[in-house]
């Protein structure tokens, strides 16, 4: 499966004498501790990661930010000086609002994984050898089938049409830059274009290789 295979290129890199293991940074910056582990290990610690129904908890995890999103907007909106236009404090206060309780959700599932990795980490090896970070974007490439490439590009082309179609409706009512929306939404539409981008490439790539296979 697509996730598994995500979750194997990211945080393994197969060596003489077994694998290379990444473990998680259990506050998600910074340096990461690498480990020698065999295939047993490999296979508990994927275990570990690997959600046993991966598509459902995307779907929960995904619901779960856009109810978050939804519920902090209305909160900021409810109280908010200027209800048809964002200040620029309003929309820090609605960005911390959103991105720190995601943050602090993100840092307890990886230390709660760590815990339960720490057995299997006990009688493995800590080692000087690294996965690159081109190694990680070339091995996270290979793992991810024309399909799925497709799939995120094309939810991304949707994510940028609506950031555009937002801009546009918020110009008709405020110049351009006129407020903090609008750098927003710029922002969003910048960031959509480029993922949008990364992600058919690969896809038109692996596209050319099923043609040459």
């Amino acid at each position: 499966m697509l996730y598994v295979g995500d979750i194997e290129s990211a945080l393994f890199k197969r060596v003489a004498g077994g694998h290379i293991f990444q473990a998680p940074n259990p506050w998600i910056f910074g340096q990461s501790s690498h480990y020698l582990v065999n295939d047993s290990q490999k296979a508990q610690l994927l275990a570990i990661i690997t959600p046993r129904r991966p598509m459902l908890r995307v779907a929960v995890i995904t619901a779960g930010i856009l109810l978050w999103t939804v519920a902090v907007a209305a909160l900021v909106w409810a109280f908010s000086a200027d209800q048809d236009l964002p200040t620029g404090p309003e929309m820090i206060a609605m960005a911390l609002l959103t991105l720190v309780p995601m943050f602090l959700a993100l840092v307890f599932a990886l230390q709660r994984n760590l815990r339960r990795m720490q057995p299997v980490l006990a009688g493995a090896a800590r080692t000087e050898q690294r996965i690159s970070r081109s190694e990680l974007r070339q091995a996270m490439a290979k793992a991810m089938t024309f399909r799925a490439t497709l799939l995120i590009g094309a939810a991304w082309v949707i994510i940028l049409l609506l950031q555009i179609f937002n801009l546009v409706m918020g110009s008709a009512r405020h110049p351009l830059f006129s407020d903090a929306q609008s750098f927003l939404n710029v922002f969003l539409v910048i960031s959509a274009a480029g993922l949008a981008a990364h992600y058919l490439v690969i896809a038109i790539r692996r596209a050319r290789s099923k043609e040459m296979t």
